[in-house]
């Protein structure tokens, strides 16, 4: 008999591709508005799953009702603090910009206590003097744009305060009900994977599941803790607008800069101002949160997965600067996704 010819429908394979395509395109035109909140909806119900089962158990294995738990514990720690603190920088804009217009017209205080500092005190006090003569104009007109530039940047983010809530009403809503059919999301999603990648899919899937609740343990969490530590030290201390300096703590942290910034700026402030033993009790406040900052973190990341901590440390920087705040778990799980892949591939050769 004959051989049968193979034969392809050029034309019919294009109009398939072409249709595919455009049903892509216009599915994410459509879900554009809504993908930021189910992004982060997915990242939260993975992070606070285990919770969610121990609220379930205490409430008599009802899963409506440990949904309905979740849904109010989401709404209280997420979408309200964020939008007292917006409103608080909303409210106080205007003062910091006539501080920052006035600035040419302080008189810098003397700061006679960095004599009795040893070594380089008695220097580092005659610096200060030869521009406090001056009253320090030239070295506060050159700040004073840049400071200019960040409170028009801080409010012009504060503009945004609907489209932030917005998002964080679509973050609820899709947390609800991924917490309401947790089980049959997870079961497609891990059938999607293995059709993808028989041999590494649903490893691929639960790395990346591992990987985003440790960064939200490691880094959310300590970032969490370190804002409010040092907001209470704000609030004893008497800081000027503590609200704004707590939402700065909160950011720098999650940024991986650390507190240091922000601590170091409050207590010159209040060494500026006279205030000795707030400055004193700063200091105190700094060292502890820097020290744990350090080690909270790996500690946390390394419980939650058996990653190399550097690899998650450049994952949370490089995806926080590629993709914004998504890019905190963005980075960290394509990194660890493509480091597991890669040692399995090698270890597969030998």
């Amino acid at each position: 008999m004959p051989a049968t010819k193979n034969s392809y429908d050029l034309l019919k394979l294009i109009f398939n591709v072409l249709i595919i395509g455009l049903l892509i395109i216009f599915t994410y035109r459509v879900a554009a508005a809504f993908l930021f909140g189910l992004f982060w909806a997915v990242m939260v119900v993975i992070a606070t799953w285990p919770l969610m089962i121990k609220i379930q158990h205490i409430l008599f294995n009802k899963r409506l009702l440990s949904v309905c738990v979740m849904t109010v514990i989401l709404s209280l720690f997420f979408i309200i603090p964020f939008i007292l603190i917006i409103l608080s920088i909303t409210k106080n804009g205007q003062f910091l910009i006539e501080w920052a217009k006035n600035l040419p017209l302080q008189k810098l205080p003397t700061l006679d206590w960095l004599d009795r500092l040893p070594l380089f005190g008695t220097e580092l006090h005659q610096k200060w003097l030869e521009v406090s003569k001056t009253d320090g104009s030239d070295l506060i007109k050159e700040i004073q744009p840049y400071i200019g530039t960040m409170v028009s940047w801080t409010l012009e983010q504060a503009t945004n305060i609907s489209i932030f809530a917005f998002h964080g009403g679509v973050m609820i809503v899709f947390s609800a009900l991924l917490y309401l059919k947790g089980e049959e999301t997870t079961h497609y999603v891990y059938l999607f994977a293995n059709r993808l990648s028989t041999q590494y899919g649903e490893i691929a899937v639960t790395l990346a599941g591992q990987s985003i609740r440790a960064v939200a343990l490691g880094v959310v969490v300590t970032a969490i803790t370190l804002a409010i530590m040092g907001g209470l030290s704000f609030v004893i201390t008497n800081m000027p607008y503590p609200g704004i300096l707590t939402l700065i703590l909160f950011i720098c942290c999650v940024a991986q800069i650390g507190p240091v910034i922000v601590m170091l700026g409050a207590i010159i402030w209040q060494f500026w101002d006279g205030n000795t033993y707030s400055a004193i009790i700063l200091i105190v406040v700094a060292v502890i949160l820097t020290t744990l900052d350090s080690v909270m973190r790996a500690f946390l990341i390394k419980r939650g997965a058996d990653l190399p901590f550097l690899l998650i440390l450049f994952g949370v920087i490089g995806g926080l600067l590629s993709f914004g705040v998504m890019g905190l778990f963005i980075g960290p799980v394509v990194l660890a996704l493509s480091y597991k892949l890669i040692r399995a591939w090698i270890s597969e050769q030998q």
